[in-house]
C-alpha cells in the first residue's frame, strides 16, 4: 500500500472519530441510554457502564452499516443517492430527537409517579414478610403471578426492543450523513474502488471507536451520580431530555 493510500486512511480515522461527536449524535444517544437508566439506583457501577456502552456501540453498528451500503452503492454501482433522501432523512433526525426526549420526559414522568410505594405483604408457609415495591408493578406481579410463561415473554422482550432503537437512530443518522461523509473521500476517479471502500470501511470503525470513548465517558458520569448523587442524577436526565426535545426542533427547523 503506497504512503498516500496510508494518508487516506489516516484521514478518514481521523475524521471518522471526529464525526462521532457531532452534536445530533451526541444528543441522540445519551437521551437513548438513559431512557433505561430507571433501575440505575440498584444496578452496580459495572451494569450501568455496559448498558451505556451498549446504546453507543449499537448505534455506531447502525450508522456504520448504512454508510457501507450507501459507498457500494454509490462506488461500487456508480449510482448516486437522490439529494431528497438525504434531506427527508435530516428531517427525520429531527423528529427522532423531539421524540427520543420526549420520551425521557415522559419515562421521567412515570418514574415519580411510581415513587409512590406500597406495602405488599407475601406469605410462604409459616413465614410473613412485607417490603415495598413500585405501586405500579404491584398489580402487574400479582397478575402475572399464576402465568410464569407471560412473564418470562414479558423480560424476554425487552432486551431486543432495548437493543433495536439504537441501531434504527443510528441508521437514520448514517443515512442523513451519508452524502457529506461519502464527499470526504478525496479523488475517488482516480482511486480503487477497494481503497474507496476501505476508506469508508476505516471512518465507520472510527465512528465506532469514538462512540466507545463518549460511552466510556458518559457511563462513568452516570454511574457515579446514579450511585452516589441520586437527586443530582435525576436532574442532570431531566435537563438531557429538555435539551433533546430543544435540540430537535431547532435541527429541524433549520433543516425544514
Amino acid at each position: 500500500m503506497s504512503g498516500i493510500s496510508i494518508s487516506i486512511l489516516a484521514l478518514g480515522f481521523s475524521l471518522g472519530f471526529v464525526h462521532a461527536m457531532d452534536a445530533d449524535h451526541v444528543m441522540a444517544v445519551s437521551a437513548l441510554s438513559n431512557r433505561h437508566h430507571d433501575n440505575g439506583k440498584k444496578r452496580g457501577i459495572a451494569a450501568n457502564l455496559a448498558l451505556t456502552l451498549r446504546h453507543c456501540s449499537h448505534w455506531a453498528l447502525g450508522h456504520g452499516a448504512v454508510l457501507l451500503l450507501s459507498a457500494g452503492v454509490v462506488f461500487g454501482l456508480g449510482l448516486s443517492l437522490p439529494a431528497s433522501l438525504g434531506h427527508f432523512a435530516e428531517l427525520a433526525v429531527g423528529v427522532v430527537l423531539i421524540a427520543i426526549g420526549g420520551s425521557l420526559l415522559w419515562q421521567l414522568r412515570r418514574e415519580r409517579v411510581v415513587m409512590l410505594r406500597h406495602k405488599h405483604q407475601h406469605e410462604h408457609g409459616e413465614l410473613v414478610h412485607v417490603h415495598l415495591v413500585k405501586s405500579s408493578t404491584v398489580n402487574d406481579a400479582c397478575a402475572d403471578s399464576s402465568n410464569p410463561t407471560k412473564q418470562t415473554l414479558k423480560h424476554s422482550a425487552m432486551p431486543a426492543a432495548k437493543a433495536h432503537a439504537p441501531v434504527m437512530v443510528g441508521a437514520l443518522h448514517g443515512l442523513a450523513g451519508s452524502a457529506p461523509a461519502l464527499a470526504l473521500v478525496p479523488v475517488i476517479n482516480d482511486m480503487a474502488l477497494l481503497l474507496a471502500l476501505l476508506y469508508v470501511l476505516v471512518f465507520s470503525c472510527s465512528v465506532l471507536l469514538g462512540m466507545v470513548v463518549f460511552g466510556l465517558g458518559l457511563g462513568s458520569v452516570q454511574s457515579y451520580l446514579a450511585q452516589r448523587h441520586s437527586n443530582l442524577f435525576d436532574l442532570f436526565r431531566q435537563v438531557l431530555g429538555a435539551a433533546t426535545v430543544v435540540f430537535g426542533a431547532v435541527w429541524f427547523v433549520q433543516v425544514l
